[in-house]
């Protein structure tokens, strides 16, 4: 089996799966228990946290609590942000279901939400948002590395400007497909910024969320008062730790990844578009007058594995970003994403690209 499906999720690594069965079978106790085991996976927790504060280049453990999933963390990061008072919120159009269907469903209940438009290499416009932002502008939401194209935002580019027209705005960032890929010292002016663990080798079903200021956000999940009160429920004290162990993996060496892509993108036949060319983890293609799903299952057949896009909005019919990058929907419907991870090889790379090309020279030919 060939998987190239890396940004919907990753193989874990050694090192968490170690971290995961020690505080799974041995130190399994509650972190909020009172008692010495149960205190010492609190300090436990709060060692990942430095980590993964000091990976983030920020000073403070205490900035970081752990939630359920990103998802979750772009909830809270929005939701928790949000006041009865507030002005203009911005999002881009590229943004991930989680915070896009978010900000959809703000603005449904009468708040002033807009939308900041998409370029033709998948980036937000920032023309356009120099347009949109102004001084009543109370929130931002640009997204690091774009999930689907791999398109990257210079965010020190609009924090740069939203300082200079609204510099009490709240900045979110959803930092998903950056973190450990990208290496990227978080702008001092970044508020908010979401990660995720199984992205990056990591187990499934823990996130986190950067905090700058932890007195501007409210729970929006209400229970026994972890993680600051702004994240109730019993510590995942596993998954924290396995989390760890993926963050001590981070090498930011992507020579690997970008040749297969290279090769990838410079042996691929047919009419086919490449969608925005940032990280080298993803790398989207779109062939014209082609079902994009059915070369899915075609390379399923030969222990391929890909997607169409987002594993979040995978059964949707068109893909909302590679249309609002103006894609022409004869070339939407035939995209494809392919994802790679430091697992790979050129090897798979050449399996898959001959593979490829003979689906679409056999759907072409129908």
């Amino acid at each position: 089996m060939i998987y190239f499906d890396n940004a919907s999720t990753t193989k874990i690594c050694e090192s968490s799966l170690k971290y995961i069965n020690e505080f799974s079978v041995n130190n399994f106790y509650n972190p909020s228990s009172i008692y010495k085991q149960g205190a010492d996976n609190k300090k436990e927790i709060d060692a990942v946290k430095s980590i993964i504060a000091k990976t983030l280049g920020v000073e403070f453990k205490d900035n970081i609590i752990f939630t359920g999933s990103a998802t979750e963390a772009n909830n809270i990061a929005i939701q928790g942000s949000i006041k009865k008072n507030f002005g203009k919120l911005l999002f881009t159009e590229g943004e991930h279901p989680s915070v896009y269907n978010t900000a959809s469903y703000l603005k449904n209940k009468g708040f002033n939400v807009e939308f900041i438009k998409l370029n033709k290499n998948g980036e937000a416009d920032f023309d356009d948002f120099a347009k949109q932002i102004t001084e009543n502008t109370s929130f931002i939401s640009v997204m690091h590395v774009n999930n689907e194209t791999g398109a990257i935002n210079n965010l020190d580019k609009f924090i740069e400007l939203k300082k200079n027209i609204c510099p009490n705005a709240i900045f979110h960032s959803d930092g998903v497909q950056a973190f450990g890929k990208l290496k990227y010292a978080l702008n001092n002016d970044i508020d908010l910024y979401s990660i995720s663990a199984h992205k990056i080798y990591g187990p499934k079903g823990i996130g986190a969320l950067y905090i700058k200021n932890k007195n501007k956000i409210n729970p929006i999940i209400f229970g026994g008062g972890q993680e600051y009160n702004l994240r109730s429920g019993t510590e995942n004290i596993a998954s924290i730790t396995g989390f760890k162990g993926a963050v001590e993996e981070i090498s930011y060496n992507s020579d690997n990844v970008k040749a297969i892509r290279d090769y990838v993108i410079k042996n691929l036949e047919g009419d086919f578009k490449i969608n925005g060319n940032g990280s080298p983890y993803i790398l989207s293609i779109s062939y014209k007058g082609i079902n994009g799903e059915t070369i899915v299952h075609m390379l399923e057949e030969n222990n391929i594995l890909i997607s169409r896009g987002s594993a979040c909005s995978g059964s949707k019919v068109g893909n909302r970003i590679l249309s609002s990058m103006g894609l022409p929907n004869d070339y939407v419907k035939g995209s494809i994403r392919l994802s790679f991870s430091k697992n790979n090889t050129i090897e798979e790379a050449k399996i898959v690209t001959q593979k490829l090309n003979e689906c679409v020279s056999k759907l072409k030919g129908m």
